[in-house]
């Protein structure tokens, strides 16, 4: 009798281990899941503002060359166009 108490015993010790660590898992994924989105959100945040930066720093360069007399105002908007455009 005693016996089928212990084993009893044993296994709902067993029982409650498996689902701490089930859980456990289950939070580790979530965990790594969140970080994955937020890599993914900053990778094309970054990609993002140098996209524009890039865009800017070329308009700039447009209208550097425009000002200097460098190309007629036919050429800059053709460029300029070019440029939005893509």
């Amino acid at each position: 009798m005693i016996l089928y108490f212990v084993y009893s015993l044993i296994a709902i010790i067993l029982i409650f281990v498996f689902i701490l660590a089930m859980k456990a898992v289950n939070r580790g994924i979530k965990a790594k899941n969140q970080n994955l989105l937020k890599k993914d959100d900053d990778f094309i945040e970054t990609n993002i503002n140098k996209k524009n930066k890039d865009l800017i720093d070329e308009l700039k360069n447009l209208n550097d060359l425009y000002k200097s007399g460098s190309i007629t105002k036919e050429e800059f908007r053709k460029v300029k166009k070019k440029i939005i455009d893509n």
